[in-house]
């Protein structure tokens, strides 16, 4: 037998605000015995939390626009096929981001009034990107655990192109400057948030090769979206739209004055780290090209134009030989 739902005392304290107790016994007296249910199950109060990130469709499409920017970085980087994913959308308590026995490393970025942000890769990825910045084939050692004094020194290049990704990837919804503010592989005094407060999470899978598969993660404190989560509420949509020539005209306009970094190559070598740290001043470095040979010439990150070393009123220059993809 089951206990009644109310217990006797909480009906007599909920009738005596209808009556005086004298006409509240009048009343049971008068009362037929009420039937208790056989069984009542216990009712719970439903604690998911529903404001998660995949109810705000523009935070969806955000990380979305993110993959594709790390593919094509990462393919040209790692020169091959490289692999990237959303696993799944969160929202995490920002203590259980960094309560982890994985190897990670930490890239802490902030945005003036706005706060700070976190980004997290597995360690081998890491090891596998700086490889591939110096020359190697993008490799990792097995199960890595903390950086070198050369990897953590490159890390901060990393985290220099990723604050300049971060910025461009949100460009399009609200402008955003981030800048590096802490790089750790030990997340105890990263400083990003409280403890109990939820982040708005990414969670990435990357394949670089077949022997090396990582995580990394992307993490917004619910305070540093907070003043953005309206526009962050905005449904895409695939219906067609009349164009609107003043506003393309006015922004190809702005889009022409922006400045942008050219950058000409006139070779690259491989060397190892034993080598690199031994450097001083007068050293050469091999290059494979000859002087003849046409170089690359480079758009921020997009190889653009086929280009050969000269000179041009006592200045070094870049004559362009070919366009590397013709009708662009």
């Amino acid at each position: 037998m089951t206990e009644p739902i109310l217990a006797p005392d909480e009906i007599e304290a909920l009738m005596a605000e209808v009556a005086p107790s004298e006409q509240v016994d009048a009343m049971f007296a008068s009362l037929p015995p009420i039937r208790q249910p056989e069984k009542v199950d216990s009712f719970h109060f439903d604690s998911s939390d529903e404001d998660s990130p995949d109810r705000y469709p523009m935070f969806v499409n955000l990380q979305e626009r993110l993959v594709e920017m790390l593919d094509e970085q990462w393919d040209e980087l790692f020169n091959g096929d490289i692999t990237i994913q959303v696993s799944r959308l969160e929202n995490n308590l920002y203590k259980d981001l960094i309560t982890t026995d994985k190897p990670q490393v930490y890239f802490v970025f902030e945005v003036e009034d706005y706060g700070r942000m976190l980004f997290t890769f597995d360690t081998a990825i890491i090891v596998a990107f700086v490889d591939a910045m110096l020359g190697g084939e993008g490799e990792s050692t097995d199960n890595p655990q903390t950086l070198s004094p050369v990897e953590l020194r490159l890390s901060e290049r990393i985290a220099e192109k990723m604050a300049t990704l971060l910025s461009d990837l949100w460009a399009p919804v609200h402008a955003l400057t981030f800048k590096p503010y802490k790089l750790d592989y030990d997340p105890q005094f990263l400083a990003v948030t409280g403890a109990m407060e939820k982040c708005f999470s990414a969670q990435f899978e990357a394949t670089i090769s077949d022997e090396l598969t990582g995580h990394l993660g992307i993490h917004y404190p619910r305070s540093f979206l907070e003043p953005m989560l309206e526009l962050l509420r905005v449904t895409l949509s695939d219906e067609p739209t009349e164009t609107d020539t003043e506003w393309t005209d006015s922004l190809m306009q702005r889009i022409s004055k922006t400045p942008a970094e050219v950058r000409f190559e006139l070779g690259r070598c491989q060397i190892d780290i034993g080598t690199f740290l031994s450097l001083k001043e007068g050293d050469f470095l091999p290059l494979k090209a000859r002087q003849t040979d046409s170089c690359l010439l480079w758009i921020e990150d997009i190889p653009v134009f086929k280009a050969r070393a000269g000179e041009q009123n006592g200045v070094l220059a870049a004559e362009i030989v070919n366009n590397i993809h013709p009708g662009d």
